[in-house]
């Protein structure tokens, strides 16, 4: 009996043991199972965000690209403009002289040689007119128009008759738009009613 009990005990404490051990050996591979995966909620990364980064640049871009453009499209247009303005005033001695060349031919004042001038400035205006037009350039029609002083200078006012009151009289200097904007202000006499 006595060996019984000591075998039986002797059972009792190997199985323990073994139990022991089987714990410890499931306790090591939950530990290590632990490590190995991944946290759930890890902290963030301090990484720069370079999207937002490249987003920003490409917009800051985009804007140097239109500014760029539209500051070299106003250089252009006041480059036309500033060449127009210089053109103007021998262009509107050659208009003037081909009314009056006109007038002269209506009146049959004209000989041989003054017709062949008035046929060359005629191909000359009709070129200027040409490149005037494709820039946009067109000479203002004021005379016997109400005076507008958004785009005429008054030089002088002349008592006229009172349907003439507020009326262009004369044109001094023409004048002209581009692109529908005063290019050069028309110079006029204006009408005023005189005191009865």
């Amino acid at each position: 009996m006595k060996i019984m009990s000591k075998h039986n005990h002797s059972h009792e404490e190997h199985k323990h043991a073994h139990l022991d051990e089987h714990q410890e050996n499931v306790q090591q591979e939950e530990s290590c199972a632990a490590q190995t995966q991944p946290q759930e909620n890890p902290a963030p990364a301090e990484h720069p965000d370079y999207y937002d980064k490249f987003v920003r640049l490409s917009a800051d871009f985009e804007n140097f690209r239109k500014r760029t453009e539209r500051e070299k499209a106003a250089l252009i247009e006041y480059g036309k403009k500033d060449f127009a303005q210089k053109l103007l005033p021998a262009y509107e001695v050659m208009l003037r002289e081909r009314e009056k060349m006109e007038k002269d031919e209506a009146a049959h004042q004209c000989e041989g040689e003054a017709k062949s001038l008035r046929d060359g400035m005629r191909l000359i205006l009709g070129e200027l007119e040409k490149i005037f037009k494709a820039e946009g350039i067109v000479r203002m029609d004021v005379k016997n128009k109400p005076y507008d002083p958004d785009t005429q200078e008054v030089v002088a006012m002349i008592p006229a008759k009172p349907e003439q009151a507020g009326l262009v009289i004369d044109e001094v200097q023409m004048g002209f738009l581009m692109d529908g904007k005063v290019l050069r202000p028309a110079r006029v006499v204006v009408g005023q009613e005189s005191a009865q």
